[in-house]
């Protein structure tokens, strides 16, 4: 998968990385396996930064239409994308917008900038069982 990424259960934290080219499918298996996961409420770090996506404005409408039914099963955790430069950075912009984001949702441009912010953020109750 040329997303890689850990979830720490211990530190309610999604640690992922695009590498090489990332389609569509790839993002909504990340995202299907962070709910199966229950890490929905977790702290989240997506560096897009070594990633190159082959995806358009519809796949991103998609993407955001998913995030924003994520909201319906828990309240979403922080999230911290850190985009390729250029192109990558408008459609996560897009992203974040379409994607009913309630100002837990940021773009960096560096990891430690996105760290930092991601750490400054109040931790996210975990789901009702």
């Amino acid at each position: 998968m040329p997303i890689e990424f850990t979830i720490d259960h211990a530190k309610r934290f999604v640690h992922a990385r695009a590498l090489g080219v990332i389609t569509l499918k790839d993002i909504e298996d990340f995202a299907d396996k962070v709910v199966a996961e229950d890490a929905l409420t977790y702290r989240k770090l997506f560096d897009g930064s070594q990633g190159d996506g082959t995806y358009d404005d519809h796949d991103v409408m998609a993407l955001a239409a998913r995030a924003a039914a994520y909201a319906s099963l828990a309240k979403r955790g922080p999230l911290a994308i850190i985009p390729r430069p250029g192109a990558g950075a408008e459609l996560a912009k897009r992203y974040v917008n379409l994607g009913k984001f309630t100002g837990e949702a940021r773009i960096f441009n560096s990891v430690d900038d996105a760290m930092t912010w991601l750490e400054s953020q109040p931790d996210s109750p975990a789901p009702e069982a």
